[in-house]
């Protein structure tokens, strides 16, 4: 899968492409189809701690994809083509809803129900029963 969109046989690769490619491998290898030689030299080309571990990040984002929808496709052919364009992009998540917008406010916003009161607010400025002198 990761051969047939990708060409191993490169040289340099650009920051973005470096990326893409980690996303995929870590797709491919939770597929089962591991390419630790590829996933060397593409964090080889990296001089930082801080970029090795943004590929790694991508790397690992790609298997947690494949981990959230796997269930969602009989083949890994069908997984790999709902995750990867055939240019190497990565597409958004199937069960992702872009389009969806809420309804209104959630219910964890919204006015707590003891705030909903029926007593006269001059009742709640007067001194407790158990305050007052009985004369």
């Amino acid at each position: 899968m990761y051969d047939k969109v990708f060409d191993t046989d490169w040289r340099t690769l650009e920051a973005e492409d470096a990326l893409r490619r980690m996303y995929a491998l870590g797709i491919a290898s939770e597929l089962g189809h591991e390419f630790p030689e590829e996933r060397t030299r593409i964090r080889r080309l990296t001089s930082t701690a801080y970029q090795r571990s943004v590929l790694d990040l991508a790397y690992n984002e790609g298997r947690r994809q494949v981990q959230d929808v796997r269930g969602d496709f009989d083949a890994d052919s069908d997984l790999w083509d709902a995750l990867i364009d055939e240019d190497g992009s990565p597409k958004a998540p199937p069960t992702l809803d872009v389009d969806r917008t809420p309804a209104g406010l959630p219910k964890a916003v919204s006015r707590a129900s003891m705030l909903e009161l029926d007593v006269d607010e001059l009742e709640m400025l007067r001194i407790p029963s158990l305050l007052r002198r009985d004369e």
